[in-house]
């Protein structure tokens, strides 16, 4: 198997030949981002860095209401707004992991049009570059965002 390419891998056939399945599941994850990043792009950003939610209808954070401490997601949704409008540095300053999470969502639309418009899924890039080091980077990463949040609301930045 020396002449498959890791970067523009198969999708699976169905057992009629054909790789339907796998285009109609690229088509649905573009389809998802498409609507997250339109619903964030529908919503102005609070300009206190969290609390863009509540336009969608949502409650305040119980974690700040209850022990005025902002959770591990406070300011993903501000940070997606911003992040969709070009604003990154507000993107960031409301949720860095919010930022990541944005650009991620923007990457899986492209390779989800990629996999429904060629047959072909971005599965073996995906599996050559990503390790246990990048696992665990996200993770610290994820805990170093919350402790900037938790900065942040103090007023300390």
């Amino acid at each position: 198997m020396a002449d498959e390419d890791p970067i523009t891998d198969k999708i699976p056939l169905d057992s009629d030949g054909s790789c339907f399945k796998g285009r109609l599941i690229g088509l649905s994850v573009a389809l998802v981002g498409i609507v997250i990043l339109g619903v964030a792009a529908s919503l102005a950003p609070a300009e206190a860095g969290l609390g863009t939610h509540r336009a969608l209808g949502l409650p305040p954070c119980n974690w700040i209401t209850m022990m005025d401490m902002p959770c591990p997601t406070c300011g993903m949704t501000t940070a997606f707004s911003n992040t969709v409008r070009g604003d990154w540095v507000s993107g960031f300053r409301a949720q860095p992991l919010g930022l990541v999470f944005c650009v991620v969502v923007a990457m899986a639309i492209i390779g989800g049009l990629w996999t429904a418009i060629l047959g072909r899924g971005p599965g073996g890039l995906i599996s050559t570059v990503w390790n246990r080091w990048w696992t665990w980077g996200l993770v610290a990463f994820a805990l170093l965002a919350w402790v900037w949040k938790i900065v942040d609301h103090r007023g300390l930045i």
